[in-house]
């Protein structure tokens, strides 16, 4: 009887070799991928960090004025406190400068290629205000040239001053309801674009107002009381003690917070009745049954102005 040899079979070298080949492939596309979303989250998180900054210098600039010198100035009130160092998912600092008119924010992109450091800057600043790429360093880094030789480069975002929130010439501020005689702070104007201080204006508004005729003395029980003619609210020349309301008596500013230096305008109501002007003598209480509102602004050096025309010139 004769017996049959069984032959076991198995992978044949090739084929092993077609399987590692597979497998390096899909480790090598994994390893890509990864790296993708590493560069991505990257540059993301650096695009946020830069936003952020350039979001705290407008809101220190509102509250102060002026730009921030140093991130320490922002830290601990707009951004995480100085014991949590910024920096950007390279591992590298960001800086911040300033003009008159523009807070710049920059940091630096560092990469195996030239190619990478590039892109990666590149697509940071197409996600930023005014925002550009530079191969050099500087205060801030200047504009004009890519970075083409180099594994790192320098991206830098800058934005404006905070126009609409500034108290501009083109927006108000209510500063408070207040009665006749009263004394109302100048706001502490920043510079407008052109690097001009912006001049401190106001306009006062009368809300309430009374027809008492006080040319009798006494009480306002005892006085005369007529119907108005006219009324005009105006506000005296800004001074740490303004002038007194036309025919009454000056008397000092005397702030619920007094602020050294502080300067004042005194708003003041006008009122015509049929029995004539109401006098303003500070002796006479009829400016507490008065009230005025006063809205005040921040004009440009070179606010553009209106026609001449006027009823009386034509």
């Amino acid at each position: 009887m004769i017996e049959k040899q069984n032959k076991e079979k198995g992978f044949t070298l090739i084929e092993l070799l077609l399987v590692m080949v597979i497998i390096s492939i899909i480790i090598y596309a994994s390893i890509g991928y990864i790296q993708q979303k590493l560069q991505q989250m990257r540059i993301d998180r650096t695009s946020t960090q830069m936003q952020q900054i350039l979001n705290a210098g407008l809101a220190y600039y509102v509250a102060n004025g002026s730009w921030p010198t140093a991130l320490t100035d922002l830290q601990g009130t707009y951004l995480p406190p100085s014991s949590v160092k910024l920096v950007n998912p390279w591992g590298n600092s960001y800086q911040i400068s300033s003009t008159a008119q523009l807070f710049y924010v920059w940091t630096q992109t560092t990469t195996v290629t030239t190619s990478s450091a590039s892109a990666a800057a590149n697509v940071i600043a197409g996600t930023l205000p005014l925002a550009y790429t530079s191969p050099t360093a500087g205060t801030p880094p200047p504009a004009g040239t890519s970075c083409t030789t180099q594994n790192s480069c320098y991206v830098v975002a800058s934005v404006n001053i905070p126009g609409q929130n500034l108290n501009n010439a083109r927006a108000v501020n209510f500063a408070g309801l207040y009665h006749h005689g009263a004394c109302v702070p100048v706001p502490s104007c920043p510079v407008d674009a052109n690097g001009n201080t912006m001049s401190p204006q106001i306009f006062v508004v009368p809300v309430s107002v009374s027809g008492l005729n006080d040319t009798n003395s006494g009480s306002p029980a005892n006085q005369n009381v007529y119907p108005i003619s006219s009324f005009t609210a105006y506000a005296t020349s800004p001074a740490t003690n303004p002038n007194a309301c036309t025919g009454g008596t000056q008397v000092s500013c005397s702030p619920i917070n007094p602020v050294a230096g502080a300067t004042y305008w005194r708003v003041c109501l006008q009122v015509v009745t049929e029995k004539g002007t109401v006098s303003s003598n500070t002796s006479a209480n009829w400016g507490q049954y008065v009230t005025l509102m006063a809205i005040t602004r921040c004009a440009i050096s070179n606010e553009p102005s209106g026609s001449g025309f006027t009823v009386y010139s034509n």
